[in-house]
């Protein structure tokens, strides 16, 4: 790896780039950066420079070019003398790729997108400018101001493999935008379906009962609830009538009640071709898993000289029980000497009697890591339990076996059996829906009548040209994800896990090789700043970076659908990156999630032998190669 970037470097000094981006092989001029940082902060640019000619790729629908043009024609109309932008288009299916190999070659463009998939390999690499004493001392970009769940996800030590606010870490890019996930529902299949739709936050529901509106404007005798204490349920019946509010989780329960009427109407009264019509779809198992406290990775601490302090158990069919502080233990609890307040739950490494590894690691074999019976929870966590302190959640398994569950998965004409319990058939396979836009339209078109995806398909949404949903006039909106929760024989929550879902986002990074980092910068902070962010929210395909600014009209926007924005506001307060940005590449995932997204959601594969297959064992061998010290 040395070798290779030493020798980029070499190579790169026989080349010079002018500032209208051509390439003088044997060039000897050193063309710098014109703009330098004062100690206020402030970008200036040297006296007698000339302006500098920054070159930025960029790829996205018309709407997302439409937005940057503007973005940078306003810019360069501020910076004129100092900085020019030149954007070029680049074809959106060979963006990643195109950027990858310019990087490899050191011919990068100054400024490009960098997905939160392909960012950490990237630094690692060291392609990526170190930025964070740009980020410090801007008097734009302000991280204060920001979300810090979306900040931090480009904040990274490449030596520990560890993000966030952690010793070490810098910027290799800052976020351009973030798309938090929610449920798009047709609320017109809803009112065909017979659902009413309310609309109340669950700390308004007091209020609400009391004879106040929900934000609608509606009272419960307008919605016929009448004398009924409206409880914290996402979808609930009373009285022989269907409801939904929108501002309230389902549990798991209520989304397969709620996605199986809407489908039945769907498949009776909208149209002949029943079996392409469907109450629900998602392609991400993140927030049943992560809700409960579970996920596909876990971190293991080691003292393995060959590693850096830790590596990874492949924890995907873990079937050890979660548990999570109740919510009248005011003084929370101690585990494994670590604090836990009401409301969160206990970690993997504290749950777990850790002896289990006794100093092994990844390259000890699979077969400490499959055989089940050595996994045991600690008997700290048992006695809490007992003692009415921690709630028991469902383990990773169930929660994954939920998600696996919803899918329509037959054997013939029968629906399969996932870990005992038979498939619920209101989600397509992913083979029925196929490409990432292709769900998009399944929702424009009304084959779907709730989609989980996130807050870039709201541009789409609102198209006019070719769109079902404006031609139709269909009323749509969007709710919180689903989260586990367990009821009493009235309707109050006993037990619940936590709010849990992903978020998308792009990063704008600089290239390493670059001669005009300063100049760079001052476009990124301006396209991240508050004019930037501005003009990404008025289009509707992002939310903005800025706390204040997502909460402004700006973005809630609250005479266009969907009403119910501020449910992203809320998703991004919590939600976090998909496991692809957890390591520096996919090849961990590759094999399994052919696996379960082929054969096993098919039907093909029963979820049993998907645990034994060679595809997802080899994982915990792989998992093995990422945190060992260079």
């Amino acid at each position: 790896m040395k070798k290779f970037l030493k020798a980029l470097i070499a190579a790169l000094c026989c080349v010079c780039v002018t500032p209208l981006g051509i390439s003088l092989v044997g060039c000897t001029e050193d063309v710098g950066d014109d703009l330098v940082i004062d100690d206020d902060g402030e970008i200036k640019q040297k006296p007698g420079a000339k302006e500098s000619q920054v070159k930025f790729w960029i790829n996205g629908d018309e709407n997302e070019i439409a937005v940057f043009r503007k973005l940078v024609d306003e810019y360069n109309a501020e910076n004129k003398g100092k900085v020019y932008v030149d954007m070029v288009q680049r074809p959106a299916e060979s963006y990643d790729s195109t950027i990858a190999q310019s990087l490899a070659q050191g011919n990068a463009p100054d400024v490009f997108y960098v997905g939160d998939s392909g960012y950490k390999q990237y630094a690692e690499l060291g392609y990526l400018y170190d930025i964070t004493d740009l980020v410090e001392r801007s008097t734009v970009y302000k991280v204060e101001d920001m979300w810090d769940n979306v900040v931090t996800r480009y904040k990274y030590n490449i030596n520990t493999y560890e993000s966030g606010d952690v010793p070490g870490a810098r910027y290799y890019g800052v976020p351009k935008d973030l798309g938090p996930t929610v449920i798009f529902y047709n609320e017109t299949y809803f009112t065909g379906a017979g659902i009413k739709v309310l609309s109340v936050a669950p700390e308004d529901l007091d209020d609400f009962n009391a004879g106040g509106v929900d934000d609608r404007g509606q009272t419960k005798a307008q919605l016929g609830l009448g004398a009924v204490t409206v409880k914290e349920k996402g979808y609930f019946e009373v009285n022989g009538q269907k409801y939904f509010n929108n501002q309230v989780p389902m549990s798991w329960e209520e989304t397969r009640v709620c996605a199986q009427v809407v489908q039945d109407y769907m498949r009776s009264t909208v149209s002949t071709n029943k079996e392409a019509y469907y109450g629900y779809f998602t392609e991400w198992w993140f927030n049943y898993g992560w809700s409960v406290g579970g996920n596909c990775i876990q971190k293991i601490p080691t003292d393995n000289p060959q590693y850096a302090g830790y590596y990874y158990d492949f924890t995907l069919m873990d079937d050890t029980k979660n548990y999570i502080v109740a919510d009248d233990v005011t003084d929370g609890v101690t585990v494994n000497g670590k604090h836990y307040n009401a409301g969160e739950i206990i970690s993997y490494q504290d749950k777990l009697d850790m002896s289990i590894y006794n100093g092994k690691t990844p390259a000890d074999g699979a077969n400490m890591y499959t055989d089940r019976s050595l996994y045991k929870i600690t008997p700290e966590v048992q006695g809490l339990h007992s003692e009415g302190k921690l709630n028991e959640l469902p383990s990773q398994r169930e929660a994954f076996a939920e998600f696996v569950r919803i899918g329509d998965i037959r054997s013939g004409k029968q629906l399969v059996t996932i870990d005992g319990k038979q498939a619920y058939g209101i989600c397509p396979k992913p083979n029925q829906i196929g490409s990432d836009g292709a769900k998009t339209d399944e929702f424009i078109n009304g084959r779907l009548a709730m989609l989980v995806d996130g807050r870039w398909n709201v541009t789409q949404f609102r198209r006019k040209d070719n769109n079902e949903l404006v031609k139709k006039g269909v009323v749509w909106d969007v709710a919180p994800l689903p989260m586990y929760k367990e009821y009493d024989s009235e309707g109050n929550i006993t037990v619940h896990g936590i709010e849990a879902g992903h978020s998308g986002s792009v990063g704008l990074c600089i290239s390493k090789t670059s001669k005009l980092p300063n100049a760079a910068w001052t476009f990124i902070e301006f396209c991240a700043g508050e004019k930037g962010q501005t003009a990404q929210a008025e289009e509707g395909f992002a939310i903005p970076l800025q706390k204040d600014l997502a909460n402004s009209e700006v973005f809630l926007q609250t005479d266009k659908m969907p009403k119910n924005s501020k449910i992203f506001i809320n998703a991004t307060t919590y939600e976090q990156a998909g496991d692809w940005w957890f390591l520096r590449d996919n090849a961990w995932i590759n094999d399994w999630a052919n696996v379960l997204n082929g054969p096993v959601r098919k039907g093909e594969m029963s979820f049993d032998d998907f645990y034994t297959n060679n595809n997802y064992k080899k994982t915990f061998a792989l998992l093995g190669n990422y945190t060992k010290k260079r």
